[in-house]
């Protein structure tokens, strides 16, 4: 009996035995296919998420962008407004000199020095009312066109185009009214200007304009004077805008005088004559 335990517990050993190692030979197993599992996880490549869903706005690019469209709307504003003023002041008498007959001339330094033909002057008309022809015979000065001149854009008074016409400037009395009439043309002894012999003139002097619908004024020269370009000149203007003879009507006629300045290409002084309605 004793031989007959002995072999029960040989027999129970054995089996305990065969139990562990499967025991480890199945926990072998598993480990074997977790390495073989995890490496084939971790090579698997993960979904990727768009861009934009990482991207999380900043403070400070909020403002940054509200900034720039308010720039730009500022500018694009600015833009519209230019191109609207441009569009509404195109045309006007601030930036234009007009002709008599209705031509406009833009405010300019350029000086046309082609001399107009016989033709030409005895065709050129102006609305009854206007000045037509200016004539100083002890100058020889016989029916040079009166065109109409207004203001440029630095406010200085503007000058005909052609070298041989004569600028009424239309915010000053008309000719042969109770006021005064403001006469200007290119002079200077370097050019071909028709007031290049202005400053001779002397006092007594005849000065004959004669209008749209033919009516003729003569006008007596009363006194002359030269003045410096710059604040001189500017000055004698008011005194130009009034008559020589009180209640009486006139004409002041102005050209430029003196030296030539290449530098701001003009001259250095301007002439002053003022004459009275016979």
């Amino acid at each position: 009996m004793q031989e007959t335990n002995s072999k029960k517990d040989s027999k129970k050993s054995k089996t305990l035995l065969l139990n562990a190692k499967n025991k480890v030979s199945a926990k072998s197993k598993i480990e074997k296919e977790a390495k073989t599992i995890i490496p084939n996880k971790e090579k698997k490549p993960g979904l990727k998420l768009p861009i934009f869903s990482k991207f999380r706005p900043k403070a400070s690019h909020i403002i940054i962008a509200v900034f720039l469209v308010v720039f730009l709307a500022f500018f694009a504003r600015v833009a519209i407004w230019e191109h609207n003023y441009l569009a509404a002041m195109e045309g006007s008498e601030r930036d234009i000199v007009t002709s008599g007959d209705g031509e406009v001339y833009e405010g300019g330094d350029e000086v046309d020095t082609t001399q107009p033909t016989e033709t030409q002057i005895a065709e050129y008309t102006v609305a009854p009312d206007m000045p037509r022809y200016l004539t100083i015979p002890s100058l020889g000065i016989r029916n040079a066109r009166i065109v109409q001149v207004g203001l440029k854009d630095n406010n200085e008074m503007g000058t005909p185009r052609s070298a041989y016409d004569i600028g009424w400037y239309n915010q000053s009395s008309l000719p042969g009214t109770s006021g005064t009439a403001l006469i200007n043309a290119h002079g200077g002894n370097l050019g071909n200007g028709i007031f290049r012999n202005l400053p001779g003139i002397q006092p007594g002097a005849e000065i004959r304009i004669e209008m749209g619908d033919g009516r003729l004024y003569t006008y007596r020269v009363v006194d002359t004077v030269t003045k410096p370009l710059g604040d001189e000149a500017n000055n004698y203007m008011s005194t130009a805008f009034t008559s020589p003879v009180p209640g009486k009507g006139s004409i002041s006629l102005i050209t430029c005088t003196g030296d030539w300045w290449q530098a701001s290409q003009t001259y250095s002084q301007r002439f002053f004559a003022r004459a009275v309605l016979e």
